[in-house]
């Protein structure tokens, strides 16, 4: 029975698994699983993982231990390995026994092998315009560091003292802290080093705190302290060593500057000689960035450039050097087409200038004759350079610009005739006006509602304005004009009803060539009926944008001297809303009065004595006067200047005249000055 119960016992073990041994086996699994994972993922490095031996395998194949300060400091685990432990000094030590120009002297015991490699070969910042260099130290001893600037060279004095006349002679026998060690640091034409340079030059800073640690201990009484004197002991026993190092690293610095001249020179003339034989721009080829970061890169590390470096990366260069071509091409042509575009623009203005009627700057580049002088950036390129004194000059291009621009206005002339109520108008007669020519055609666009400056006052368009007018892109990112379409314009029927009304008192019809001269003799002897309440006088451009303020604008021409001729000055608000010092400084003066405030009897009043405003504002402000020195009363100051007649500044006009009278945009009409401006300082 003990041989069945054993049987029993053993048969029975594997189903009853113990819990220990799952869970290491999911345990192993699970790792094994992480591990297959982490090597599966994508970017990462398992360089820093490498033992010890085979990193050094790797390493000692550098010619510099700039190399392996570079791997050092690209992760902490690389660091501590490298740096931080002393087991891997075989590696910077041989790689220093090996480095190019030749070996580095040994450092001294203060140093350790990576301190060492980091003190020859980091840079630092400038000693005298502070900037950060790459550069190695000017003078090892005193570890003063200089970028290429040839002026830190000169100005490099300023920091530092000569002390060889000090100490009456003695200076070299006396002084136990690092200075110049040589002579070439700061001048290459000298080389006297230590111990034959007489020359002693140490920081002004350093030389300071000599100066007083050896005064205290040559001191005979009181004796110098324990501290101080060993202190100086050390500092005299290191001394010669620091100096025989800095001596032998500014010969080794030497050796490397003129190798690295002879190789970069090389390395120039491999380039050069690549270049002709591929049929490449030397200048293209050491600017590429395949080929430039070869080359720069083995100009740092002292090596020669070979074939066997650039054959693998050839068809990565030619195809960097095409793309340069290429972008240069494009350049070029961009430069060619935008100087083409400004000739066009020049000869746009010369037309414009001359009285032409013509489109916009953006509908005229598109007649044909400005497109093909035009050209395009990657199809045909006409001279750029004889284009602007062909337009100039041509008159083969003046016909042909004539002949497409005819074209152009030839159906808008049609449809703005149609608006104007002269279909297909045709004349035998020579001195009647096309109806577009005439002071009546006056037009709105009814996509913007906008005009050009030049149209301010009048604000409404003529044929040449419909022509030039540019419609505003409501896309803010994109600010390109809107097309041009003569369908967007359409007859202002209160303008042309207005100057229709105006030349009927004069006697003259639209058709007449001299109408708008005569209406001009007229100057401000125009008054608005429409505008009961006030005595309103204007021009005739003035009377164009008034006429939008009425349904049915009514006119009467005033007699030559009836009218307040020295109240109207026409220009005068668009200088005092102008932008400039002088424009600010007269718009802040209280000198400006509101023409629809004063009665109508009382300026048509004033008019006719023939003394203009000046009369009517006298009266007032004596008026005015007279009664303050009667009274005296503090409220009724008060109540005169909230008075409607007051003299206000230009700014608390235009509020007056948007609140009270509900007119947004101010116009010469509608105030006038109290004293004339004077515009000139």
């Amino acid at each position: 029975m003990p041989s069945g119960s054993t049987a029993t016992d053993h048969d029975s073990l594997p189903k009853v698994p113990t819990l220990p041994s799952m869970k290491k086996r999911r345990s192993s699994v699970r790792e094994l699983h992480d591990l297959l994972e982490s090597e599966s993922v994508p970017g990462r490095c398992l360089f820093p993982t490498l033992p010890l031996e085979l990193l050094a395998e790797i390493l000692i194949q550098a010619n510099s231990p700039r190399d392996v300060l570079s791997v050092a400091r690209t992760s902490k685990l690389l660091c501590s390995t490298l740096v931080c432990n002393p087991a891997a000094d075989f590696i910077w030590r041989t790689i220093r026994k090996n480095c190019l120009p030749h070996a580095l002297p040994d450092p001294t015991p203060n140093f350790s092998e990576a301190a060492y490699a980091a003190f020859v070969y980091d840079g630092g910042s400038c000693d005298v315009c502070k900037k950060d260099t790459k550069e190695f130290y000017a003078s090892f001893a005193t570890r003063i560091r200089l970028c290429r600037d040839s002026r830190c060279k000169k100005n490099i004095s300023k920091h530092l003292m000569d002390v060889t006349t000090i100490f009456k002679g003695h200076a070299r026998d006396e002084i136990w802290i690092p200075y110049v060690e040589s002579t070439h640091c700061f001048d290459p034409n000298l080389d006297k080093a230590w111990p034959d340079n007489i020359t002693i030059l140490m920081r002004k800073s350093e030389w300071e705190h000599f100066r007083a640690d050896y005064a205290a201990f040559s001191a005979l009484s009181p004796p110098p302290s324990e501290g101080l004197r060993k202190a100086c002991t050390n500092q005299i026993a290191k001394f010669p060593k620091v100096m025989e190092l800095a001596v032998a690293l500014q010969k080794w610095k030497c050796t490397y500057a003129t190798m690295h001249r002879t190789v970069k020179t090389k390395n120039e003339t491999w380039a050069k000689a690549l270049a002709a034989r591929e049929g490449w721009n030397e200048h293209d080829l050491l600017n590429s960035q395949s080929y430039g970061s070869l080359h720069r890169h083995k100009n740092y590390v002292l090596e020669e450039v070979t074939l066997r470096d650039f054959l693998p990366i050839k068809p990565l260069v030619e195809a960097q050097l095409l793309k340069m071509e290429t972008h240069r091409q494009n350049k070029e042509n961009e430069a060619s087409y935008r100087q083409r575009r400004d000739d066009v623009e020049q000869y746009y203005n010369r037309l414009r200038s001359a009285g032409t009627v013509v489109p916009s700057l953006y509908e005229f580049r598109k007649l044909s004759v400005m497109t093909t002088m035009q050209g395009s950036v990657t199809g045909s390129r006409p001279n750029s350079s004889g284009l602007a004194k062909d337009m100039k000059n041509s008159a083969l291009v003046a016909e042909l610009v004539a002949a497409d621009l005819k074209t152009w206005m030839a159906s808008a002339r049609e449809k703005l005739s149609e608006l104007l109520g002269f279909p297909k108008w045709r004349s035998a007669s020579k001195t009647k006006l096309h109806p577009l020519d005439r002071i009546t055609a006056r037009f709105r666009c009814q996509g913007c509602g906008k005009v050009a400056k030049r149209y301010e006052k009048e604000r409404c368009l003529d044929f040449a304005g419909v022509c030039a007018h540019e419609c505003p892109s409501d896309d803010k990112k994109n600010k390109k004009p809107v097309d041009w379409s003569v369908d967007r314009f359409v007859k202002d029927e209160k303008a042309s009803n207005a100057v229709a009304r105006l030349l009927t008192l004069v006697g003259i019809t639209d058709e007449d060539a001299n109408a708008c001269d005569t209406v001009e003799i007229l100057g401000a002897r125009i008054r608005c009926l429409s505008c009961e309440h006030a005595f309103i006088i204007m021009d005739f451009p003035t009377l164009i944008g008034h006429s939008h303020r009425h349904v049915n604008m009514q006119v009467a021409i005033l007699p030559k001297g009836e009218g307040l001729e020295r109240a109207f000055e026409a220009g005068l608000s668009a200088k005092l809303m102008d932008m400039g010092s002088k424009s600010l400084k007269l718009r802040s003066e209280a000198n400006y009065r509101c023409r629809h405030c004063v009665p109508a009897s009382e300026s048509a009043g004033a008019g006719m004595n023939g003394e203009g405003r000046v009369s009517t504002e006298e009266s007032i402000a004596k008026e005015s006067h007279a009664e303050d020195l009667r009274t005296g009363n503090q409220e009724r100051r008060q109540r005169n200047k909230k008075s409607k007649l007051r003299s206000m500044d230009f700014n608390a006009l235009r509020s007056h005249l948007k609140g009270l009278h509900g007119i947004d945009m101010v116009s010469d009409e509608d105030f006038f000055a109290q004293t004339p401006v004077k515009w000139q300082s």
